[in-house]
């Protein structure tokens, strides 16, 4: 069995799951090395989780007045007044803007 270093565990605590084949040799060393569990708890606390580092990268706060809306901002469009009704979105036409 390979050992496997600190950015291995690094790699499997960020993309690793318990269902992927290409994991079962780490998964396999974890369950025989009671330190690297250890230094792998460690990691989860310490690194954050790459979904939520995407999540907070979409809602950075914008400078111009006109984009912040106080939500979340997806799937919204800005607002042109006087556009053509056949490029505004569907919930533009229904409610009648």
């Amino acid at each position: 069995m390979p050992d496997f270093d600190r950015i291995d565990l690094m790699n499997y605590a960020m993309y690793g799951n318990d269902f992927d084949p290409q994991w079962d040799e780490i998964r396999a060393f974890l369950k025989s090395n009671t330190a690297a569990q250890k230094e792998l708890e460690e990691i989860k606390r310490t690194v954050p989780s790459p979904h939520l580092g995407k999540k907070r990268r979409e809602n950075l706060p914008t400078t111009d007045p006109r984009e912040s809306n106080g939500g979340d901002g997806v799937g919204q469009e800005p607002r042109i007044p006087g556009s053509n009704a056949s490029t505004k979105s569907w919930w533009q036409k229904i409610l009648g803007e």
